[in-house]
């Protein structure tokens, strides 16, 4: 690289660090990690090999793999007390990858598989692979109640009593209350349908870890399937988890060497210090994501901006969904707030909560060092921002003003300087 790019690029860089760190990031599906989780993601893994298909670690295709044994062995190990699993995959390189994997393993051409649709969050991994010619299923959506912005059970068993599909996908990334699990196990069971209930965790991962929302293999899912980043705060990629080792075995050599081969083994150190912080203090982190979710939401609720289910409490995960419908066009909207440095998402909604909204997640702000009392500031901003009371230029200043102070508690917190 002539150095005249390389300093353009390094410079790029700076540029970002300078103006995020003059932001407040409310993507719902972004994070950061920890200073210790950062500093594993650069090692010598980085450069190496470490194939295997199936489940068995000690089967590896390269050699030189006896220290990478050792250290996925560990992570598999943390993963599956942290979730309560008998099985993780942890090749997955995105969420994505994870979410279509036991698609492939154990689905049939013909195949119907229920999932949530957009309007409602889902990710749509079948709705996706319906596009290749390669892949041939049914994709049906999951009957949604908008009231209570979450799946309607009965009229979803009354479709898998219908259509025996092998698959249903439930999870969100609008997730704002924990789906009925028990509930779907429960009438899947007594349908007596060989169907397979898999959770997309994506967007919970982290509260689920904190025992802060659900605990899906507990309460029947057959399988979770997430990214690793989001709430959890890991490095990108994926994983699977399951209690079932037919399962485990059958989406493994689907994963390799269907989907990958070279799983960047340079994730796994990080991943491990990922789950060991999630051990302890996980739990604080996990209640302090939810609280501070919520009195955003109330105190954005207070400056009668309309939100998705003001009734049911608002949110019980890291999620707050704006109705855009009484302010404008949620894309438009989403830029005003990008031009006041803040950055959050627009989303379709379903039925009357339509047609479009806002998500903000918390989540990164929290791990940046927010407190539930500094909701009312970000609020206000939001409100005046989204209301247009207010200039970009003097939204920045406040903006500016809280990322300093969170970002002064974060440094102090963890004995570095600010």
């Amino acid at each position: 690289m002539s150095p005249a790019i390389e300093a353009e690029v390094r410079q790029a860089l700076a540029d970002q660090q300078s103006w995020r760190d003059q932001c407040w990031n409310m993507i719902a599906s972004e994070n950061v990690t920890s200073p210790a989780v950062e500093q594993l993601l650069s090692n010598d893994l980085s450069h190496r090999y470490g194939d295997y298909e199936g489940i068995d670690l000690d089967a590896r295709k390269y050699r030189g793999n006896r220290v990478v044994v050792q250290l996925e062995r560990r992570c598999h190990e943390l993963a599956c007390s942290l979730f309560g699993a008998s099985h993780v995959d942890l090749r997955p390189l995105s969420g994505h990858l994870a979410g279509i994997a036991p698609l492939l393993a154990l689905c049939r051409p013909g195949d119907t598989v229920l999932e949530l649709n957009q309007e409602c969050g889902g990710h749509r991994l079948a709705g996706k692979m319906v596009n290749c010619p390669l892949t041939k299923l049914e994709t049906q959506p999951i009957p949604f109640d908008d009231d209570r912005f979450n799946i309607d059970v009965q009229r979803t068993l009354e479709l898998v009593d219908r259509e025996k599909p092998r698959f249903v996908i439930v999870g969100s990334s609008l997730f704002l209350f924990p789906h009925p699990i028990t509930e779907l196990r429960a009438g899947i069971d007594a349908i007596g349908s060989d169907t397979l209930l898999q959770y997309d965790g994506s967007h919970v991962l982290g509260l689920i870890a904190g025992k802060r929302f659900q605990q899906p293999l507990a309460e029947g899912a057959d399988l979770i399937t997430s990214s690793t980043h989001k709430t959890l705060g890991g490095p990108q990629g994926g994983l699977i988890l399951t209690n079932s080792g037919a399962i485990a075995e059958a989406v493994g050599r689907a994963l390799q060497p269907g989907l990958l081969s070279n799983h960047h083994l340079h994730r796994i150190p990080a991943l491990c210090q990922t789950f060991l912080e999630w051990m302890e203090p996980g739990e604080s982190i996990a209640d302090r994501t939810v609280r501070c979710a919520r009195a955003l939401a109330e105190a954005l609720s207070g400056r009668q901006i309309a939100l998705v289910g003001a009734h049911l409490g608002y949110t019980g995960s890291h999620t707050v969904i704006i109705q855009a419908q009484h302010l404008g066009p949620a894309k438009q909207l989403a830029a005003e707030l990008e031009n006041a440095n803040i950055i959050a998402g627009s989303c379709r909604l379903p039925g009357k909560l339509g047609p479009e909204g806002l998500r903000l997640g918390v989540q990164e702000m929290v791990r940046r060092g927010m407190l539930p009392e500094d909701t009312d500031e970000v609020a206000a901003v939001i409100a005046s921002v989204l209301r247009r009371e207010i200039p970009a230029e003097t939204a920045r200043r406040r903006v500016a003003a809280v990322a300093s102070k969170i970002a002064e508690r974060r440094a102090s917190s963890e004995g570095q300087p600010a």
